[in-house]
């Protein structure tokens, strides 16, 4: 019963600390790309105003 519960729970710890290097991984690879941004965050909509007055200039 011990050993059951002691692998149960490495497990889930490992499950877990897996899930977490991954999913920092593929942020971090997302930040580097250069997509657009979301309208709803405040970068996004300076990023969009931008290029809208960039465009206004020309």
């Amino acid at each position: 019963m011990d050993i059951g519960l002691g692998i149960l729970t490495f497990g889930t710890l490992g499950f877990a600390v897996a899930f977490g290097y991954i999913s920092a991984r593929v942020t971090e690879k997302h930040r580097k790309t250069n997509t657009k941004k979301s309208a709803l965050s405040r970068d996004g909509i300076a990023e969009r105003l931008e290029a809208a007055n960039a465009a206004a200039a020309k």
